[in-house]
């Protein structure tokens, strides 16, 4: 038949063009399982089978490989059957299929929950209770562990070992009363009271994977293992999509909350952990006595006094003691005693006093170690660890002190930049170190010029005088890693003392003790001087990511040696006795004591108090007492941060000023301290490092470390 052949009146175009369409949408709507399809095998695989199948049917499977038994041997003779009858014949509906596009999608079929002798009662007061059975429906079998929860009431339980549950919740006058359970691997069962009963199920799998992936990331985390409670675990895969939104809750610690078992559920606006407590979210507010665990998002300051760990993003503030984590990204500022790490991409500021860590930094860190995988911001540091960055080594020599050398980190669009160094000189001495921070303005591959401020501690006796230097250095690259550089440099140093000390270098020109004492210190000059030196360039290797479950516990002992910061204890020598728990994620937990000696110098001339009586006529001995954390970045090599008490074997002169009487007060000598390192861990056991020790008043040390630590426990 040809169309132009055909003679159809003009007031029944209309309807034939929407015959016309209707009988297309018939023949798109017959979709893949009921296409009629002839195939016969025998003895051949289900996965040919499957192939010859789609050919025939002009379309395609898709499932994951170990889903089905490709390699088991069938037979089928089957003319002119749909697709979905042989499918049937060929999977015993024992899977799902699905139609998208030109696909049959293959997946899993969960099997589903059921509810048995389930019973309801209620008093004058509104106050409910349902107890019951929960099965499996295929089986029959009772399951252990299964959630059983309420959403309009926000109650949840698990079933015991027989599968029974009893909740208990109060409700004002409900129309119906839904109970669902949900577990792991099944599909989810609801039973309503007062009206009939009906069984949802999710049917989307891959939405089903992805809530559970995305929502329990804070579990598998170090800190969330240990202070998340196996039930809570258990509930977070039982039912890993339903969220909830209240005004306030209070926990004592997680699970003793005010919303109990559902805590981990609820996103709140304002939350109060006394000790420590485990929600969804926060969208306000939140503190925590010792810690705050979000399984999603925090919004908009969280405070406490240990740590902060979120499973999702952080917009606001974060400050804690000694910690903050966010699984996935930070848009504001994180504050924390020791670490702070942002998983994701970092848009505001990082300040801790040991290190701050981002997958993608688009703002400031500001810590003694810093790491990026990628970095468009600025890391400020004494070493900074960036993946699309560099380190440079120079040794150099300037106008003031003839032998330096330096460690530049960072990016060439911002660097930090760690200095020391020291004029080698019998009658000229100076020691000095800082740190600086620098920009590369590129010329060209192989030129640019380097802007770089520093600022110095020096040493002409004390180590109380200060040196600022700005510098433009021109860098000339000679081969890949070998660069060199020269340029002038502005100065600005300032001397603390009243008179100059024989042997050291005289920078402000003053006169020498003890021929004349000119006011009460602080001279400063400024000037143009210069520097010049060679460099090697490179960049820092990408780090391999690793899992790190430990709980081992160690216990090591070490050595120390090192420098006082100031007359009359140039040298410091002690020991150490420490006890080490792994927390996971590349984190310990250590606990320090041991002995500190701080020896008078030899010939050093006393130096007396009102009463007469030399304060430095004896050495000083202490015995500090640390609790601090340790944080590897490597294989072996490991940050460290310590906070404590000193305890000193002697009494200190108290002075008075609101006494009448000059004489002073012997007490023993307390003191808080703090304490930075870093240094090597080997897997032998084997520690060697260095450590920065402030115990207060006189008594601060560079000490170098070398320990040894047994493991206690796996």
């Amino acid at each position: 038949m040809i169309f132009s052949d055909l003679r159809i009146p003009k007031p029944y175009h209309l309807l034939f063009v929407l015959m016309l369409l209707f009988a297309f949408g018939q023949s798109r709507a017959q979709g893949i399982l009921s296409k009629p399809v002839s195939i016969n095998f025998e003895g051949a695989r289900l996965g040919d089978i499957l192939l010859e199948l789609g050919k025939k049917g002009g379309f395609q499977f898709s499932y994951k490989a170990r889903l089905l038994p490709q390699d088991s041997v069938l037979s089928i003779n089957a003319a002119d059957q749909t697709v979905g009858n042989i499918l049937h014949i060929l999977l015993r509906d024992k899977y799902n299929i699905h139609e998208y596009q030109n696909y049959l999608i293959i997946t899993q079929k969960l099997p589903g929950l059921a509810f048995l002798d389930t019973d309801i009662t209620n008093d004058k007061n509104s106050n409910y209770s349902v107890s019951g059975l929960v099965v499996s429906e295929r089986t029959g079998e009772r399951l252990m562990n299964a959630s059983v929860y309420v959403k309009a009431q926000l109650v949840s339980v698990l079933t015991d070992e027989h599968g029974y549950f009893r909740i208990k919740f109060r409700a004002d006058n409900p129309e119906q009363i839904s109970v669902t359970a949900s577990k792991l691997a099944y599909r989810d069962t609801t039973i309503n009271f007062l009206q009939t009963v009906s069984v949802s199920s999710r049917f989307n799998q891959d939405s089903y994977n992805s809530a559970v992936n995305r929502n329990n990331r804070v579990e598998r985390t170090g800190m969330g293992r240990f202070f998340i409670s196996a039930k809570q675990r258990i509930q977070s895969l039982n039912i890993p999509d339903f969220f909830a939104r209240r005004p306030f809750q209070v926990s004592l610690t997680p699970g003793l909350s005010s919303h109990g078992m559902f805590s981990p559920q609820v996103v709140n606006k304002f939350s109060l952990n006394i000790a420590g407590g485990y929600t969804a979210g926060v969208n306000g507010f939140e503190f925590g006595g010792l810690f705050n665990i979000n399984k999603m998002d925090a919004k908009y300051l969280q405070l406490a006094t240990v740590f902060n760990l979120v499973g999702g993003s952080v917009t606001g503030i974060q400050i804690a003691g000694v910690s903050n984590r966010a699984l996935d990204t930070v848009r504001g500022i994180q504050l924390a005693g020791f670490i702070n790490k942002g998983d994701g991409t970092v848009a505001g500021l990082q300040l801790s006093a040991l290190n701050n860590s981002a997958h993608k930094l688009k703002g400031v860190q500001i810590g003694l170690a810093n790491t990026a995988d990628t970095s468009y911001g600025a890391s400020i540091g004494l070493i900074n660890f960036i993946g699309n960055g560099f380190y440079r080594v120079s040794a150099t020599t300037n106008d003031v002190t003839n032998t330096n050398l330096s460690l530049k980190t960072g990016t060439h669009g911002f660097y930090s930049d760690l200095l020391i160094g020291t004029n080698i000189s019998a009658g000229n001495k100076l020691h000095s170190f800082g740190l600086g921070i620098g920009h590369d303005f590129m010329l060209s591959d192989k030129s640019y010029v380097s802007a770089e401020a520093a600022y110095q501690f020096a040493y002409t006796g004390l180590w109380d005088d200060r040196w600022f230097q700005f510098k433009t250095m021109l860098n000339l690259q000679l081969s890949k890693h070998i660069s060199v550089l020269a340029g002038p440099v502005f100065h600005s140093y300032n001397h603390s003392g009243s008179f100059h000390l024989d042997g050291y270098k005289n920078i402000t020109r003053i006169p020498d003790y003890p021929d004349q004492v000119i006011g009460d210190g602080h001279q400063t000059r400024s000037w143009i001087g210069w520097e010049a030196g060679i460099a090697f360039n490179s960049v820092f290797k990408p780090m391999k990511k690793t899992v790190d479950n430990s709980r081992a516990w160690y216990l090591g002992a070490a050595v120390t040696t090192g420098l006082g910061w100031d007359d009359p204890y140039s040298k410091v020598y002690g020991a150490e006795l420490f006890i080490q728990r792994d927390l996971g994620e590349h984190l310990s937990g250590v606990i320090t004591t041991g002995f500190t000696f701080f020896p008078v110098d030899k010939g050093y001339p006393p130096v007396f108090g009102n009463d007469s009586v030399s304060i430095y006529d004896v050495s000083r001995r202490m015995i500090p007492l640390k609790f601090g954390v340790r944080l590897k970045t490597g294989t072996a090599f490991y940050i460290s941060g310590d906070v404590g008490v000193a305890f000193g074997l002697y009494k200190q002169p108290i002075y008075s000023f609101s006494s009448m009487s000059n004489s002073p007060v012997y007490k023993p000598y307390r003191a808080s301290m703090i304490s930075a390192g870093a240094g090597f861990s080997f897997q032998s056991g084997l520690e060697t490092g260095f450590k920065f020790e402030d115990y207060g008043y006189y008594y601060k040390e560079f000490a170098l470390r070398l320990g040894y630590k047994i493991k206690l426990s796996k």
